[in-house]
């Protein structure tokens, strides 16, 4: 079993990311499958993350992950506009 970290510890870059995407609006599902793994991998992640930033909830690990820079309002910008970019090509095949 993998040991969830203490607060302080460094981020993973799979919890960094999972952040990163959580910020930009993706549910767990839509994470699981940029990232190609489970959706209970990502709620794994995501508390890991919670525990390490010392955060309350999923939504409060990300406002200190951007206060600490862990991630930046361009990269979430930047996983918004390739969603944005997805959903469109899906309309216009239908």
């Amino acid at each position: 079993m993998r040991n969830p970290g203490v607060e302080g510890q460094p981020l993973s870059p799979g919890q960094v990311a999972a952040l990163r995407l959580s910020a930009a609006g993706y549910t767990s599902r839509e994470i699981a499958s940029r990232l190609n793994t489970t959706e209970q991998g990502i709620h794994l992640r995501l508390k890991e993350a919670m525990v390490r930033l010392g955060a309350q909830t999923r939504t409060h690990a990300v406002v200190i992950a951007l206060r600490r820079r862990v991630i930046t309002f361009d990269e979430v910008e930047a996983a918004r506009a390739t969603a944005r970019h997805r959903s469109n090509r899906r309309e216009a095949a239908a």
